[in-house]
């Protein structure tokens, strides 16, 4: 009966052992495979057009929409929209106002949103206190994710991409 205990016992913490399959690594492997994730190039764009960062990024369809939106915040506060958004060329105007004052928002992209991109987005506040403003950022597709990344992965790009 003593010797029955021990062997039981490791039976038992064995049992608990066992490997479960990891719920989150399998949906993780069902959407790689659904929707492979792919690499891509953002660069941050001077107003003459000169990279001044660049950043690799490991995006999947969802994040990749992502890249095409920009919510209108002024130092840090959000703009809340005075009306709807008004869809111009290639993008999206409106109307916001953010601690007391309103501005002029707006997007553009140029460039297929699936491979070669850019958007820029501009800032125009309405009280004359300040002039307008503008980023622009370069999206670019290079192909598929490094094997050991996951979505949202990203790193500074080499030198010789920015």
């Amino acid at each position: 009966m003593h010797r029955l205990i021990p062997t039981l016992t490791a039976l038992l913490l064995l049992a608990a052992c066992r490997a479960e399959p990891d719920s989150g690594a399998i949906l993780a492997a069902r959407q790689r495979a659904i929707d492979p994730p792919t690499l891509w190039l953002l660069q941050d764009l001077s107003p003459t057009g000169q990279v001044r960062a660049a950043t690799l990024v490991c995006a999947d369809t969802p994040m990749r929409r992502t890249f095409l939106r920009a919510r209108a915040e002024i130092e840090g506060a959000e703009c809340r929209d005075l009306a709807p958004p008004v869809a111009i060329p290639h993008g999206v105007t409106e109307r916001c106002v953010a601690d007391g004052r309103r501005y002029a928002f707006a997007t553009q992209t140029l460039g297929d949103p699936t491979a070669d991109f850019r958007l820029t987005v501009s800032v125009t506040p309405l009280g004359g206190e300040a002039g307008p403003g503008a980023v622009t950022r370069h999206y670019r597709r290079l192909g598929p994710c490094p094997p050991t990344w996951q979505v949202g992965d990203q790193t500074a790009a080499p030198a010789a991409m920015r």
